[in-house]
């Protein structure tokens, strides 16, 4: 079922793990316990796919089987009606990344790949980190641990003070000193695992106004609504920090640009139609750019804030991008 594949990295498509070769167990939902209980049998699988008109709607599991067992006359009976479901589907060119993020934040167990409705294969959360382990551990640890050792700070107490020193006072998201560390982490890196990786940085339009006319409490409780707004629209392994004043950047992993532009547009938007608690509308203006294995930060933020001078000049409350 598993493929013999180049090294994994986060932007890896989910397809490239499968022997596109292989043919999983699938049933449609008509057919008898029965008979899936015979193949079970002979290919011990970890689950199979159930469809209806040729399209997945749930898979069954041992766990499944074994509830429907429990009765000997089930065994005549459609699968159906023992399947787990709803039915996680992804397609082969969603990337690890992106899968890891879903399986952690949704809790899924196993996933089912298609392409083009052509079922590819299922793959266990345990399996899916297995595979990814040895190759993607040590960016991921490198990420999200390298904070820990600025300094060469390692008690508890130190820890705690090192949280202080890399974390926003106002809004609780990182600051630009934690954004530095993690930027030079990724440039370091970035050659040996084949990321891509893209710089946003957006602020908020007009703000100096809303300070001179509501007053700092107000800004303050501004900025503190957009972190969090913006922190629950972008996935985990992106890095958001407030960079100073109105300015916020994002650091993110994806495949190629266009993507990245759809988001920036979408967390856009979003600001857009929020209601906030203290002035209700607010907009924000986006500059985006890529960023090549031999950029430095000031390279990139000279690109970013190009994009973000386009974004005004084009007025406001849009996204523009500057690319290498």
């Amino acid at each position: 079922m598993i493929s013999e594949i180049a090294p994994i990295t986060h932007s890896t498509p989910i397809g490239a793990i499968f022997d596109k070769s292989y043919s999983c167990g699938i049933f449609d939902g008509d057919m008898i316990l029965q008979k899936v209980l015979e193949f079970f049998s002979t290919h011990t699988p970890d689950a199979v796919i159930v469809t209806q008109k040729s399209l997945a709607v749930g898979i069954l599991t041992q766990k499944d089987m074994l509830r429907a067992l429990y009765s000997l006359d089930n065994t005549g009976l459609p699968i159906r009606e023992f399947m787990s479901s709803p039915l996680q589907l992804f397609d082969t060119s969603t990337t690890i990344i992106d899968i890891l993020d879903e399986i952690e934040d949704n809790g899924f167990n196993k996933i089912v790949v298609h392409e083009d409705n052509k079922i590819i294969g299922i793959i266990d959360k345990r399996d899916l980190h297995s595979i990814c382990y040895a190759q993607l551990n040590p960016l991921v640890k490198h990420e999200y641990n390298m904070v820990h050792s600025l300094m060469g700070l390692v008690g508890e107490g130190e820890r705690g003070l090192l949280k202080m020193a890399t974390t926003d006072a106002l809004t609780g998201i990182g600051n630009r000193r934690l954004f530095e560390e993690i930027f030079q982490a990724h440039q370091s890196l970035g050659d040996r695992y084949d990321v891509t990786l893209f710089l946003l940085l957006f602020d908020i339009d007009n703000f100096k106004s809303i300070n001179d006319t509501f007053g700092h409490n107000v800004g303050d409780s501004v900025l503190k609504e957009l972190a969090s707004l913006v922190g629950k629209s972008i996935r985990k392994s992106d890095i958001f920090i407030r960079w100073g004043g109105e300015e916020f950047a994002i650091l993110l992993r994806y495949s190629e640009p266009m993507t990245v532009m759809k988001i920036a547009e979408q967390i856009r938007k979003k600001i857009d139609k929020n209601s906030f608690e203290t002035i209700v509308h607010v907009t924000c203006s986006f500059g985006l750019t890529s960023i090549a294995p031999h950029d430095t930060l000031e390279d990139v933020f000279i690109r970013a804030d190009k994009a973000l001078y386009r974004a005004k000049e084009d007025g406001k409350n849009v996204v523009r991008m500057e690319l290498t």
